[in-house]
């Protein structure tokens, strides 16, 4: 009871936080961060008047601030109108790939998510389709936004995986969350009817029966949504109706259930979604029924390893990433989603060494991050792809690729820190980090493996051994996670001879990468009677047959 008391008492501290966090580059702020009341900071987005506020954040409102880049924007567009296809993308979307970035924001030659590998992106915060801002004018949809993302999005050929935030200020209190159940449901449906429609590709321009977004997310993190959160309950009711509102607009859509924060929010301290699944189970019209495709959580261990996290308050437990993804599949098996995938749409690490910022609760141990090369920022990297999809995650989408700005109005905080590629805004620099090369590389190596078939060769003694097999050739992944190099021996190979490929650049910094083809570290070894041995230091390696 006192832990209660005492994270109750945090909470309604952090409780102050602004609610212009739902038009940042990112949701979450943190997996440990109380969601803030959904109400305007300063003025109202939509007002035409750029104060001070909304220029010293200029992705908060773009109406108001118009950003260099919407010059370049459509006319601006109404629900009547279908959005313009002009060209088909440039490839095939591979939709088993599980390479992706989380809210990239506008996709410049610099800011090209394609260049790196990855195949899937998510749309969130101020980039998702926020309610009360494309009906800031009461029965008027202003798509203009929105159209200009998603279309240049679509003709990458990237698969576009789209969170709502179900807030309006027109038929919802602005004292609530904005993950709150809207009170005139029928107004929400509308809306969210017509943006599926929207982007479902049914015959517009050159590339008839072709989807825009097929993967839609309703609300964000509820487990975080402290202020006036609604219940489980009243939760399941709007996920069944919002469910049908998609299917029957868009049969083939797929939907994903809000995203959990962290592992307290499943069933620890902030307990959210394992009531959530049993209120779904409550309100089925029929056995069969299901109300969500896809089961999204995050997974930001800052201060750990890719394995584990220790979420940020007093008295939070150790959590393994093995028996969260464990209880969280002998649950959806239980409540009848047994063969639901499992996404993580947010996952990643920063680098350098970000200032304390005021949204971790204060009453942690870690009042300041510790420094992190970008050397260890890449190898966490390949560390938490691999060890995820291993384990039975099917998409991993990295936050994000360019790093963002004064994100969540704090200069230099973590958040500023955890893209593959800088900002100069935040330190005068624009290179590519260590961390954008092995995400490349990774995607190189790896795309086009049998996702289904990852087999796990050792995990003991420090050492992880995965197999993966593309085209019916073997890779294998491996790495050290002791302080010393280790052996490592691998039977059962039919080639004579493996090159094995460290998946970290050879260099302290990405701006040092001149020639990615070369940046790898290399060596062939030779196979004797069907076995690999090589030694493992520090870095993650490919082992591919030759």
């Amino acid at each position: 009871m006192k832990k209660f008391i005492i994270i109750v008492f945090i909470i309604l501290i952090a409780g102050g936080i602004g609610a212009f966090f739902i038009f940042k580059k990112l949701t979450p702020l943190a997996p440990f961060e109380p969601k803030p009341p959904f109400q305007e900071q300063v003025g109202r987005c939509g007002d035409n008047i750029c104060d001070a506020f909304e220029k010293a954040n200029p992705n908060l409102c773009p109406k108001d601030c118009l950003l260099p880049v919407q010059s370049s924007l459509p006319q601006k567009t109404t629900s009547s109108e279908r959005p313009p296809v002009t060209a088909k993308p440039e490839y095939q979307v591979s939709n088993d790939s599980p390479f992706g970035i989380h809210d990239p924001g506008l996709l410049t030659a610099e800011n090209d998510i394609a260049g790196i590998g990855a195949k899937w992106t998510r749309y969130a915060g101020r980039d998702g389709l926020v309610w009360d801002i494309i009906e800031s004018d009461k029965g008027q949809f202003d798509w203009e936004y929105n159209d200009k993302l998603y279309l240049e999005t679509f003709k990458k050929g990237i698969e576009i995986f789209v969170s709502i935030t179900p807030a309006n200020k027109f038929y919802q209190s602005t004292d609530k969350s904005p993950e709150n159940v809207p009170r005139d449901m029928e107004a929400f449906k509308k809306f969210l009817k017509t943006a599926v429609e929207r982007y479902d590709g049914d015959g517009i321009g050159d590339a008839p029966g072709s989807p825009i977004i097929s993967f839609w997310q309703i609300g964000n993190e509820l487990d975080l949504s402290f202020n006036n959160k609604s219940s489980p309950s009243e939760q399941a009711g709007f996920l069944k109706e919002s469910y049908k509102t998609i299917k029957s607009a868009n049969p083939a859509a797929k939907v994903a259930i809000s995203g959990a924060a962290g592992p307290e929010g499943f069933d620890g301290a902030r307990r959210f979604y394992l009531p959530l699944l049993e209120e779904l189970s409550k309100i089925k019209d029929g056995q069969s029924d299901r109300y969500f495709d896809i089961f999204d959580f995050h997974w930001y261990p800052f201060n750990d390893q890719y394995d584990y996290l220790t979420e940020f308050y007093p008295g939070a437990r150790k959590i393994y990433f093995k028996d969260y993804i464990r209880n969280v599949r002998q649950s959806l098996t239980k409540y009848g989603y047994g063969n639901t995938p499992i996404f993580i749409t947010e996952t990643a690490q920063y680098s350098g060494t970000p200032g304390a910022s005021k949204n971790i609760n204060p009453q942690t141990a870690l009042s300041q991050f510790k420094y992190r090369s970008e050397k260890e920022q890449a190898v966490f990297l390949i560390k938490q792809y691999v060890y995820s999809l291993a384990n039975g995650v099917k998409k991993v989408l990295w936050a994000t690729l360019t790093e963002w700005h004064n994100f969540g109005g704090e200069t230099g905080s973590v958040w500023d820190n955890v893209g593959l590629i800088n900002n100069p805004q935040n330190d005068n620099e624009s290179h590519k980090k260590l961390g954008y090369y092995t995400y490349k590389k990774m995607a190189e190596v790896l795309e086009g493996s049998d996702w289904d078939n990852i087999e796990t060769i050792q995990e003991k003694d420090g050492v992880y051994v995965y197999k993966f097999v593309k085209n019916g050739q073997p890779i294998w992944v491996a790495w050290n996670d002791n302080t010393g190099e280790k052996q490592v021996t691998i039977s059962g190979v039919s080639s004579s001879s493996v090159k094995i490929t460290e998946a970290v650049p050879n260099y302290d910094s990405g701006k040092e990468v001149k020639d990615y083809a070369a940046a790898f570290k290399t060596e062939t070894k030779q196979i004797i009677n069907n076995k690999l041995t090589f030694t493992l230091g520090e870095t993650p390696v490919f082992a591919e047959g030759n």
